[in-house]
């Protein structure tokens, strides 16, 4: 469920890069500061901590991203520490994300399997479920040997498995069922 932060203050970024027309380079650096946070979580913790003045957490952002992320995001990150908000980043990142989703008809798909993928079966899956859910798909790929075969598919609103496990566990529940 999206906090009426993410929405507002997520929403609100999207709509100022949609109107500048800078939404695909800030794409670039919300992805980019999504990993960092989700990789350094500290930091988040850091900058949110009481104990330090909002002077002191304005120029740890400043020493951090200036010049390295568009000054929209910069500005973005500032505004979130002054109103108190910022430990809501990765949720309002997040919303903007979505957003630009929504904007582009992008669906977001990962498809899971018992082995890797090659890049052909990934560009043939990826193609087939553009066509069939009208939809450009980015696509995102994962392991599960206890798959045994097949794929599952899985989207923000549905998942679809064709996996033999899957078949093999419908068998059983059906045998299960069954009057002998």
């Amino acid at each position: 469920m999206r906090t009426d932060v993410q929405r507002e203050y997520g929403g609100a970024l999207w709509l100022l890069a949609s109107d500048e027309g800078c939404a695909d380079a800030l794409l670039d650096d919300v992805r980019a500061l999504q990993s960092l946070l989700a990789d350094n979580g500290r930091y988040l913790r850091l900058i949110c901590a009481p104990n330090i003045l909002l002077e002191e957490r304005l120029r740890l952002l400043d020493d951090a991203f200036r010049g390295q992320v568009h000054p929209y995001i910069l500005n973005f990150m500032k505004l979130l520490a002054e109103r108190g908000h910022f430990a809501f980043l990765p949720d309002c990142l997040s919303e903007y994300c979505r957003r630009y989703d929504e904007a582009n008809n992008i669906e977001n798909v990962t498809v899971v399997s018992a082995v890797p993928l090659s890049k052909a079966q990934k560009a043939a899956i990826g193609q087939k479920l553009s066509q069939k859910l009208e939809k450009n798909v980015r696509l995102a790929t994962r392991v599960d040997p206890s798959l045994v075969g097949g794929v599952r598919v899985e989207t923000e609103n549905a998942a679809f498995d064709g996996s033999v496990r899957q078949r093999m566990d419908d068998i059983r529940d059906a045998l299960h069922q069954a009057v002998l």
